[in-house]
């Protein structure tokens, strides 16, 4: 049997306790979360509760399953560790109280090695995720992602055609980090950072175009904030996006995948250079 547990938010006062469980587990399939609801298997601060209770703020809530919610490995050796992120999910710990990817891992590992981070992907975009095991291939991934040695291309779903159907736009990102998103300008301005995002078309089927996008830079949101400045958003981006195109699409989570890696990051780690890893996006 295994415990899944998650640490209410104040975010989430008032939720219904299901809910709240789908938000802050998102690896657990819904007849999974039933099924321990059925069993009484789910409590609240020690308590047995039902799925429509609504969760306060600082409780601790665990479900009991023989569910194993696990992260798909693409990759693995004893420095590193390759992932295909799941829509849905944090790299690390976040408002949502509950799994993280690096949580995930860490109890995968057992013991035997700390899982550490070498870079991020958003909560709502899926994909390729690059984990390290050891102090000396965190500095080394480290360095690599930070000098841009590495190599990450995207595909994603927008609105409309792409004219031209291949380019490298140019333009200035500016965060807001008390609103959580990012919004884009033409010009330089006080706060704002230089964002590079090169695309290619890869289909059209009238309405909707597959990119490959390639990020010259690597700022915060910057293949969504970006597309949808150029007027082709993203589908399925609720922040960014065109949410009449979401509802009429029933787009309800975030068509961006991080779907190819390769890796140039040398030092103890150069027998991975030019190795290239792919998935294939869940669109």
């Amino acid at each position: 049997m295994r415990v899944y547990e998650a640490i209410v938010p104040r975010e989430a006062d008032g939720m219904r306790l299901d809910g709240y469980i789908a938000l802050s587990m998102p690896l657990l399939p819904a007849r999974t979360v039933r099924d321990a609801f059925a069993r009484r298997d789910v409590k609240m601060d020690g308590r047995r509760a039902p799925a429509d209770a609504p969760v306060v703020p600082g409780a601790r809530v665990r479900l009991y399953t023989g569910y194993e919610a696990a992260l798909p490995v693409v990759y693995e050796d004893d420095r590193v560790l390759l992932i295909n992120k799941p829509a849905g999910i944090s790299c690390d710990a976040d408002g949502r109280g509950g799994m993280t990817v690096l949580s995930l891992l860490t109890d995968r590992a057992a013991g035997e090695y700390a899982p550490r981070l070498c870079h991020r992907l958003d909560h709502p975009t899926c994909g390729l995720l690059l984990l390290c095991k050891d102090d000396e291939s965190e500095q080394t991934l480290l360095d690599a992602f930070r000098e841009r040695r590495m190599e990450k291309n995207y595909q994603c779903l927008v609105r409309g055609e792409m004219r031209p159907p291949a380019d490298t736009k140019e333009a200035y990102l500016i965060k807001d980090a008390e609103a959580a998103k990012v919004r884009i300008v033409t010009h330089q301005t006080p706060g704002a950072l230089p964002i590079a995002t090169r695309y290619e078309t890869l289909s059209f089927d009238g309405e909707l175009s597959r990119l490959r996008v390639t990020l010259l830079t690597g700022r915060t949101h910057q293949i969504r904030a970006h597309m949808a400045f150029l007027s082709h958003p993203i589908l399925g981006d609720d922040k960014y996006g065109d949410r009449g195109l979401n509802r009429r699409k029933k787009a309800r989570s975030l068509y961006l995948c991080a779907a190819e890696l390769t890796l140039y990051a040398g030092g103890p780690l150069a027998y991975l250079d030019g190795k290239t890893f792919s998935v294939e996006p869940p669109f």
